[in-house]
């Protein structure tokens, strides 16, 4: 069974927090950081908190240095091991009752603890500059919303999926608008190209009026027709000229 990965941990004591990065299956993920009781530990795969793991301790005067989160099943991914002691006195001391170093060591060290835990969650935190009400959150808001302010108030805006939808989808319209701009500019020339054509086609036809119009002209100047009293010579019948061949009969009577 996989155990801890050697040289894995990254580890910052002041936080209580151990990060592991395994990519093989690994059971074994050690707190690197002192602890006084096993619920004071919590693990989160891949940010999502886990609890189907048990915890190993050996405690010494009431506090643990080797306490590991173990898994029956190996895990792999981003692993986190943190300090999630809730804050409570575990000891109280009597009046004129002696007063150990170690009880009074390990009073402080579960204190400053639970500080250290605090510390760290408080700078997640939403903050307003000092001196300011501040804002309650609304507790309906929805997975995946954005944040917006009205007035005291924070609530659950659009949807980071609908604006990116809307987004991509203004500049599929812009890009067809560009396309028909260009379109346009092409339908363009080629009307304008299209009407000086038409304005060739024009000219010529005119220019081929006017000349059929000449050439009625000229047609009419030359002919003159056949002025009264006037004789013409038409040439002479040269051949005997026979209108009816053949014994067509007569009428017998009339």
């Amino acid at each position: 069974m996989p155990g801890i990965l050697p040289g894995m941990s990254i580890t910052t004591p002041d936080d209580r927090i151990s990060t592991y990065n395994p990519v093989v299956a690994t059971t074994q993920f050690a707190a690197t950081f002192p602890i006084f009781d096993n619920a004071d530990l919590g693990v989160l795969v891949d940010d999502v908190e886990r609890f189907d793991f048990t915890v190993t301790a050996t405690y010494t005067d009431g506090i643990s240095n080797d306490a590991k989160a173990v898994f029956s099943i190996g895990v792999t991914g981003q692993v986190m091991v943190f300090g999630k002691r809730a804050p409570r006195r575990s000891s109280r001391f009597l009046n004129g009752a002696p007063l150990p170093i170690r009880d009074q060591n390990l009073a402080l060290d579960t204190l400053e603890a639970e500080m250290q835990e605090a510390s760290r969650d408080i700078k997640r935190s939403v903050k307003v500059p000092a001196g300011s009400t501040g804002y309650s959150i609304f507790d309906d808001i929805a997975d995946g919303s954005l944040l917006c302010i009205d007035g005291d108030e924070i609530k659950g805006g659009p949807s980071y999926a609908g604006i990116t939808d809307a987004v991509s989808d203004a500049q599929q319209a812009a890009a067809a608008a560009e396309l028909s701009e260009q379109a346009a500019a092409i339908c363009a020339t080629n009307a304008a190209a299209s009407a000086s054509a038409s304005a060739g086609f024009a000219v010529a036809a005119a220019a081929s009026q006017g000349q059929a119009q000449n050439l009625v002209d000229a047609a009419q100047a030359a002919y003159v027709g056949f002025q009264p009293g006037t004789f013409y010579d038409f040439g002479r019948v040269a051949d005997p000229l026979e209108l009816f061949p053949g014994d067509w009969g007569r009428v017998s009577d009339i």
